[in-house]
């Protein structure tokens, strides 16, 4: 298991990090979510080594030094794109002395990939395939990518996703994501973590949380003036002429009887995601860019 220890980093007199405990256990593909600088990346940085933290301290139970059973790539077209992937492979092998090159190059084969074209040459695709298959046969415990699939194709995409999925479900590595698509973490994380100002708002298992969460997703058929319990509790997702979906932060008892009090057409309460989740946390922020949309427009 690895222990992320209140973790904490102050980078231009700004506290990025503050405080984040968790723990990653083997055989689990973990989402990373939050806006953009909110610290993905820096967390990161902070639990591979490449930044020192202010505080706090990162462990593994199976090793002395957690730093030789993580793989982290670091904006890696700055780095890769100069090689080709067999030097890639190579160089690897040095940090990485338990990577399989034969495994490295049969994958590069399987999947239609030059051994000996340099990256620079390639595709982002093939480039983002490579590194998936870098971290894989790495043989690592733990795999940190940050937005791995991020402009990918869709076939690309289900390839990574796949070779992910294989790995964790035939070994006891762990993979953690940070991804912006919070859709696919859906499908994919066993567990998402969500930041919000440096800190972890919430941690959860994507089903669950979604059961449990006091968030409800509703679609509405209203005429006339928009009711009081939509623009004083709700925040509008969608509207097409007098349809709207409308998410609740908090649906309780007493929102939900203001609901029925209405004089909605129609009512539908739809599943809730991620992305429900996501935009319920930062509602004062999607709130102010509606405000500051609606005062450019006047």
């Amino acid at each position: 298991m690895l222990k992320i220890d209140n973790l904490t980093k102050t980078l231009e007199n700004k506290k990025v990090i503050s405080g984040i405990s968790f723990s990653l256990k083997p055989g689990q593909i973990v989402g990373l979510i939050g806006r953009n600088g909110v610290g993905k990346t820096t967390l990161f940085r902070l639990i591979s080594g490449e930044y020192v933290p202010d505080q706090g301290r990162v462990t593994s139970d199976e090793s002395a030094d957690a730093r030789s059973e993580i793989f982290y790539l670091d904006s890696p077209d700055n780095f890769t794109n100069a090689f080709t992937a067999n030097q890639l492979a190579r160089i690897f092998k040095v940090s990485y002395p338990q990577l399989d090159i034969d495994w490295f190059k049969n994958l590069l084969k399987t999947n239609n990939l030059s051994l000996n074209k340099k990256l620079s040459g390639m595709s982002k695709g093939q480039r983002g395939l490579i590194l998936a298959i870098s971290a894989i046969t790495s043989k690592s415990k733990y795999i940190f990518l940050d937005e791995p699939l991020d402009g990918l194709d869709l076939i690309i995409r289900d390839q990574v996703k796949q070779m992910l999925i294989t790995a964790v479900s035939n070994s006891d590595t762990s993979v953690m994501i940070a991804s912006h698509n919070l859709e696919e973490l859906d499908f994919l994380a066993d567990r998402i973590i969500l930041l919000k100002n440096g800190k972890i708002e919430k941690d959860y298992l994507p089903g669950e949380e979604l059961k449990t969460a006091n968030v409800a997703k509703l679609q509405m058929v209203i005429e006339g003036e928009l009711p009081k319990v939509v623009s004083e509790c709700g925040h509008i997702l969608e509207k097409r002429g007098h349809l709207y979906v409308v998410l609740f932060k908090d649906y309780n008892s007493k929102v939900a009887s203001r609901i029925k009090r209405t004089k909605a057409q129609y009512i539908e309460q739809l599943p809730v995601n991620s992305d429900d989740i996501f935009r319920a946390t930062f509602e004062e922020d999607y709130r102010l860019r509606q405000s500051a949309g609606k005062r450019t427009n006047k």
